[in-house]
């Protein structure tokens, strides 16, 4: 009767549980981001491949090569598989352990010895061990490493995201170079056009020599800003090469060819769409998300850390054969078995079990505040990229009608001089100012490009609460 009084104060016992829930005092609410951010709540889901907005097949099949060989993402990859294993080794402490034994044990004895006698002795078996998870540790340590494997794997959500929005910004800034070599080549071949132009007025007589070094020197001068261009073109490649995994001669697209170049031309994008966005769009990023888990996690090791001030209670238990001979080992009568059932009560540890609580709490403290600087930080990075974005687009507007306006200078002022109407140096001065122009709308298109990209890593590249679940 004692056995099995003492067996359901056990089971009694083991559901219970001396932690806290977990509860999270937030920064700042869903509605408070909705009234600084001035979005409108929808269900719409930002597709993870958001990139394809852009209808480049070059950028589209060097991200899917990268999210599958990129090494930072593969070792992503490997720490969430060892988080994993972590999770079952440690979610398993409190379970009964079972081991198998076997032991032959020969002892000759003195015979100058008083009760000596030989040992001949086989002996095989099992144990099993069991501390009772009465209190919950082994809950809170399971739930501690749960909580942590989620993270890791937010966290590899947000190593693809962050890939991706490098890659992208690799990309462009290439396109964006090429598109510029272009710009240079297209302005030298005019540059020297108007060059032969000034030497047969020279020849002529109606031209000085100021004309001519003039012309000369626009001609240099466009020519010594080719080769950083091609420099920066090979920088970036090499840059690819790397995010994608492979060495710069095993990328699967020819970037020195294309059928368009993205930067050349405005991207036509609703900025409307900056503004639907769902209502926890911040609270859904893949990093908010791991920070989350880990403020989780250290809650789990709070509780896990209060129940070492309680009683522990241990099961042991034997069973096994003991013969002095093999073929009788396992007989009946070698049987042997015991079980010992134990208790510990932490009296005085020197302060070391109530000092640990305390450390875990300010640890969990500490998550709670990276927690809500993430989530301002979040929310500041989606506010400046929508920013970004619609003064991008008027910035984009009034270089493009400066850049028309140049181009009827640059081509009124090389009239003029072909009339003998002005001077060389108006022209060269043109021309300068017309080569900055088309730089400086490229530059605007690739900004737009750079922006729109922060904007979708902002919002937590697609990868929101819904699509991780």
């Amino acid at each position: 009767m004692f056995k099995y009084i003492v067996l359901s104060s056990i089971f009694i016992l083991s559901s219970c549980s001396v932690g806290e829930e977990y509860s999270h005092r937030y920064f700042f609410s869903d509605k408070e981001a909705q009234r600084n951010l001035n979005i409108l709540p929808n269900e719409y889901i930002i597709n993870n491949n958001w990139y394809e907005i852009f209808n480049d097949t070059d950028l589209n099949t060097l991200i899917q090569q990268a999210m599958t060989d990129n090494l930072t993402l593969r070792q992503g990859i490997e720490r969430l598989q060892q988080s994993r294993l972590n999770y079952m080794i440690q979610s398993k402490n409190n379970y009964p352990m079972f081991n198998a034994s076997g032991e032959y044990n020969y002892s000759k004895a003195s015979d100058n010895a008083d009760y000596s006698y030989d040992v001949n002795a086989f002996k095989a078996g099992f144990d099993v061990s069991w501390e009772l998870d009465i209190w919950g540790k082994g809950r809170y340590i399971s739930e501690q490493y749960f909580n942590l494997m989620h993270n890791t794997a937010y966290s590899l959500l947000n190593i693809r995201v962050s890939i991706t929005a490098e890659l992208i910004f690799n990309y462009i800034n290439l396109r964006q170079a090429q598109e510029k070599l272009q710009i240079a080549n297209k302005n030298l071949r005019l540059q020297r056009d108007i060059m032969q132009t000034v030497k047969d007025k020279y020849n002529a007589g109606i031209a000085d020599p100021l004309a001519l070094n003039q012309a000369e020197y626009a001609v240099e001068k466009t020519k010594s800003g080719i080769p950083p261009l091609k420099t920066q073109i090979e920088n970036y490649k090499n840059a690819i090469a790397v995010l994608l995994g492979v060495l710069p001669d095993r990328l699967p697209v020819n970037l020195d060819k294309y059928q368009r170049n993205i930067t050349n031309t405005a991207f036509k994008y609703n900025v409307q769409k900056l503004y639907n966005l769902p209502l926890g769009v911040i609270r859904s990023r893949p990093d908010i998300m791991a920070a989350e888990m880990s403020v989780r996690a250290q809650n789990a090791a709070v509780n896990a850390a209060l129940t070492n001030l309680y009683p522990s209670i241990t099961l042991n238990a034997t069973f096994g054969f003991i013969s002095n001979s093999g073929h009788s080992l396992f007989d009946k009568n070698s049987q042997v078995y015991g079980y010992v059932p134990g208790i510990s009560l932490p009296i005085w540890h020197w302060g070391q079990l109530t000092n640990n609580i305390e450390l875990q709490k300010h640890i969990k403290e500490e998550y709670l505040l990276n927690y809500n600087e993430a989530m301002l930080t979040a929310l500041t990075e989606l506010k400046n990229a929508i920013t970004a974005v619609e003064q991008a687009y008027k910035t984009n507007a009034y270089t493009q009608t400066s850049l028309n306006k140049m181009r009827n200078v640059m081509e009124l002022t090389r009239n003029k001089y072909e009339n003998g109407l002005i001077e060389f140096t108006d022209v060269a001065i043109a021309e300068q100012d017309y080569l900055n122009a088309q730089n400086a709308l490229a530059e605007s298109n690739a900004a737009i490009l750079q922006y729109l990209t922060a904007f979708y890593k902002a919002t937590g590249g697609g990868y929101n609460l819904k699509a991780c679940k």
